[in-house]
């Protein structure tokens, strides 16, 4: 019969996996102590908080609503509070705004910042209540909706933006520059007479150099726009976008512009523009300040809470960003 050799294990070996095991197990017992105690933290963290603000709204939103979440999160320590995003995943998961308060009765919410869109289906709707049957304070931002019981409502002031808009083209523009406004589809912008009265009054002053404004409904090619306004090589032109479809139109026909200087402003904010503002192809955006919204309804919040009462209508502030500022 063939001998079966057996292989030796030296002590060394033995000691090293033995220390090592050792080791292992004290690092799996640590971190499960560090994230129980974290846990603790946490839960301690919201029991010590004794208001629940919640921030919700549509997905086609969700970048403007994060933003307004951490606006309100970053003061929600001076108040002794804990906000809450609750907004759907996906367009494949989105839900109704009436799901959407529902969820804030459920959670028993304290006050509720949530976002109307322009066609909201307000039909019997029922705003939030909190256990003991007593409506749940909104405030409200997006598209005012006078037919609902609220707090206050944080909008536009469109006289204000068509005035900022109009500085901002004539900047790009320059002496000589032309200026086109993108109606394109419907939208609340487009169709508001403030902020188109507003816009042309800013083109109207003596010091305003823009050789000319029009208004219209889609970009030309560039020979196009040539022949037709008589351009010349090296013409400034600016492009102002009321939506995020004028936008993406815009942008994908002056990328084959070769010899006029072009610009885009964007009035406005979503997550296409966004898009397009990280990749240069947008010029400069123009939108409120969420996160000064989501201050703003903290606020409001809790004056309404200790006084009972609050501003109806409060301004949200502009914000101006450039690309590649």
């Amino acid at each position: 019969m063939k001998a079966v050799k057996v292989k030796k294990v030296s002590f060394f070996s033995v000691l090293f996996l033995s220390i090592t095991l050792i080791s292992v197990v004290l690092f799996c017992l640590s971190f499960c102590s560090y994230i129980k105690q974290r846990n603790l933290e946490f839960e301690n963290y919201l029991e010590d908080r004794n208001y629940h603000i919640l921030v919700t709204g549509d997905y086609e939103n969700q970048l403007f609503l994060r933003q307004v979440f951490q606006g309100a999160e970053s003061i929600s320590s001076d108040y002794n509070s804990i906000v809450e995003l609750y907004v759907p995943q996906s367009y494949a998961q989105n839900v109704s705004l009436q799901e959407l308060f529902d969820y804030a009765s459920f959670a028993n919410a304290d006050a509720v910042i949530a976002f109307f869109s322009q066609n909201e289906d307000l039909d019997d709707i029922v705003i939030p209540i909190k256990k003991d049957a007593i409506p749940i304070p909104l405030i409200t931002i997006g598209t005012y909706h006078p037919q609902i019981p609220q707090v206050a409502y944080i909008g536009i002031n469109y006289s204000e933006m068509g005035k900022k808009t109009a500085e901002e083209a004539a900047a790009f523009a320059g002496k000589d520059g032309l200026v086109f406004l993108l109606q394109g589809e419907v939208g609340s912008v487009s169709q508001n007479s403030n902020f188109l009265n507003s816009f042309s009054s800013g083109f109207s002053k003596e010091e305003t150099s823009v050789r000319a404004v029009h208004v219209v409904d889609q970009v030309l090619h560039e020979q196009e726009l040539i022949q037709n306004y008589n351009l010349k090589e090296d013409d400034r032109v600016v492009f102002i976008t009321l939506n995020e479809m004028a936008a993406v139109q815009a942008s994908q026909i002056l990328s084959a512009y070769t010899s006029i200087h072009t610009d885009i402003i964007c009035v406005g904010n979503s997550e296409i523009t966004e898009s397009l503002f990280e990749r240069h192809a947008i010029s400069e955006i123009i939108s409120v300040d969420p996160e000064k919204i989501g201050i703003s309804a903290i606020k409001e919040i809790f004056e309404y809470l200790a006084l009972r009462h609050s501003n109806n209508y409060i301004t949200a502030e502009l914000k101006v960003r450039k690309a590649g500022k």
